[in-house]
């Protein structure tokens, strides 16, 4: 008898780029008098999506869309958010011959502003990226070609994005750190959300970086999360806000976009828990992937000749901090000293050895234990 599996098949879902160009669609259809209920989009890898509009209107002759964004599985701050546009025809001065709408977009309400160099849209501009611009167009000038007879070809059609609670759900996106200000991005490279994909986050790594050679940093501090972050700032000598980025779990992944934007000089900050995971090889970081593992400490105690009674506390802990308390008590620094150097080891093995890179590790006191680089130990507890 086959045992009935309980894992329930994680949906997908659709980009703030898809659910913006059906908007748009949408609202390029009720001007030209329908009354759309859905919008079907072209995305990027070929195939097509009918993306279910919110609601449709048209004042003074511009009309409105949106959409209720659906990110499937995915835990995405943006799930359920209402992302709309309005579309207008804007009569020309000069008319202009084109089988084509020229299609200007522009950021309204809750739609970010870029004010940072490095990013794949100018400064100054609405926060949409590359891909969802063409999405948009496209799904705008589909929409008029269709109703050519109707509309004069040789006018602008100007569509402007915006997402009410924008600027609220900001605040929970990196946004802020971006230079991205005033609202949410409109992103998105395939279309689709992935459940537990990970791209968005990656994609903010590779962002971050990328302003940060914009604005000439020399070096770069890649930080586990924002309290290591912090602490960072606080002891290492850094004269730009952008030479600190957070890369999470993605430790790997952060090392080789770092030496793919050409920083050679790389530090990480971090805490004992997601060293002693890199210590072990692990160039992903989260403890769904891999939980404590107290025979690594067992194990290279036994090896600097730890005493046994403190072995047998350490095989008692349930965390790395508890781990590591007891070390400081006893006055066991060996061992941190090995996990940092091993860790040290596996870090120039991500990156093939390119570069040079530095290790920051803190207490749970916000004190460094340990600071240094393949040379050896720079400072720390002694």
């Amino acid at each position: 008898m086959t045992k009935k599996s309980n894992k329930r098949h994680l949906r997908t879902g659709y980009t703030t780029g898809t659910c913006a160009s059906a908007a748009a669609k949408g609202a390029a259809m009720t001007l030209l008098g329908l009354n759309p209920n859905a919008a079907e989009i072209k995305l990027p890898l070929g195939d097509t999506a009918t993306i279910s509009l919110c609601e449709s209107w048209t004042k003074n002759g511009i009309s409105f869309c949106t959409v209720i964004k659906d990110a499937g599985d995915d835990p995405d701050v943006t799930n359920g958010a209402e992302i709309g546009a309005q579309v207008s025809i804007i009569p020309l001065k000069k008319k202009i011959k084109s089988e084509k709408f020229p299609v200007v977009l522009k950021g309204g309400k809750g739609i970010g502003v870029v004010t940072k160099p490095g990013l794949p849209v100018r400064k100054g501009e609405a926060a949409i990226n590359p891909v969802p611009r063409k999405m948009i167009r496209s799904a705008v000038s589909e929409a008029f070609s269709r109703g050519s007879g109707i509309v004069d070809l040789s006018n602008r059609v100007e569509v402007t994005l915006f997402v009410p609670r924008g600027e609220e759900l900001a605040k929970k996106t990196f946004n802020p750190r971006l230079g991205i200000l005033d609202g949410i991005s409109i992103l998105g490279t395939t279309g689709i959300v992935k459940p537990f994909s990970h791209q968005a986050y990656k994609e903010t790594i590779c962002c971050a970086l990328q302003i940060a050679r914009a604005v000439k940093c020399k070096e770069v501090v890649l930080s586990t999360g924002g309290l290591s972050e912090r602490l960072a700032k606080t002891y290492l000598p850094c004269s730009k806000e952008e030479s600190f980025i957070q890369m999470g779990d993605y430790v790997g992944f952060s090392l080789k976009e770092a030496l793919k934007n050409g920083f050679h000089n790389i530090t990480v900050s971090a805490f004992m828990g997601k060293l002693s995971k890199i210590a072990a090889g692990c160039t992903y970081t989260h403890a769904r992937n891999f939980p404590l593992d107290i025979e690594l400490f067992i194990s290279l105690g036994k090896r600097l000749g730890i005493k046994t009674r403190v072995l047998k506390e350490i095989s008692h802990s349930i965390t790395t901090r508890g781990i590591l308390e007891i070390l400081l008590k006893h006055r066991e620094c060996s061992i941190i000293d090995a996990i940092c150097t091993q860790v040290v080891e596996e870090l120039y093995q991500m990156s093939q050895g390119k570069g040079k890179i530095f290790l920051v590790l803190f207490s749970f006191d916000n004190e460094v234990l340990w600071y240094g680089s393949k040379e050896g130990k720079i400072a720390g507890i002694k």
